[in-house]
Formats: C-alpha cells, sequence, structure tokens
C-alpha cells in the first residue's frame, strides 16, 4: 500500500470512530423521575444508585465496600452533591451508613450498610 492509501484510511477511520461516539452519546435518555439509576464515578471509584425525584431532590445510595474507602465516598457525596444542584446549595439528610472513625480500633469491625442520603437543592440566601 501506498503512503497516500494508508493516509486516506486512516483519515476514514477517524471519521468513522468519531462519528460512531458522536451517535453513542447522544442517544444517552435520562431515565423518569422515580426510577432507579446504577452508576458508577470513576474518579473517586464509587458504585452508586441514584434516583431523582425532581430537579431538587434527589435520593443516593453509595454502596459500602471497605473501611478505607468510606472517605473516598464521603468526599464523592459532597462533591456529587454539589454538581447535582447546579449553583443552588446541597442539602443533605443521611439516612444510613455513617462508619466510625478509630485510629487503632481494638475489636473487629461490623459490616457497615451502604451510605443513604437524601440531597434537596435549596436556593442561596
Amino acid at each position: 500500500m501506498t503512503t497516500q492509501v494508508i493516509k486516506q484510511l486512516r483519515c476514514t477511520l477517524s471519521v468513522v470512530a468519531l462519528t460512531l461516539l458522536t451517535s453513542a452519546c447522544s442517544n444517552y435518555t435520562p431515565p423518569p423521575n422515580g426510577v432507579v439509576e446504577k452508576l458508577y464515578d470513576f474518579d473517586h471509584k464509587v458504585h452508586y444508585d441514584q434516583i431523582k425525584y425532581n430537579d431538587d431532590h434527589y435520593y443516593l445510595q453509595i454502596k459500602s465496600d471497605s473501611y478505607q474507602h468510606f472517605l473516598k465516598q464521603s468526599v464523592f457525596l459532597l462533591r456529587h452533591s454539589q454538581r447535582l444542584c447546579q449553583g443552588r446549595l446541597p442539602q443533605l439528610v443521611v439516612i444510613a451508613g455513617v462508619q466510625g472513625f478509630d485510629r487503632l480500633p481494638t475489636y473487629p469491625r461490623p459490616y457497615e450498610p451502604d451510605l443513604q442520603v437524601e440531597v434537596r437543592c435549596v436556593k442561596k440566601p
């Protein structure tokens, strides 16, 4: 194959790949309000379920995996709540799953439930 043909083939493959990627991204339709959406955050490595009741009210359930990972889950919760509220103030109500924090525990840690939180977005004063 000549260099010209190889360049043309690369260009054509690039265009096809970009077209497929664009069409895949544009086909995402958010679920209707009240339906559980199972998601994963790659930055914090957190699996979570999210229910959107309306634009100002959400339910998040962050999957518990380890005592050491709880810090990342908590930071994810704060950042994700800010993202959901888009400029409004996130108001968090913790339902379950807050883990104790002991530097040197003297007993085995029991299994902790998933971190469950309701997020309400309120206007800034």
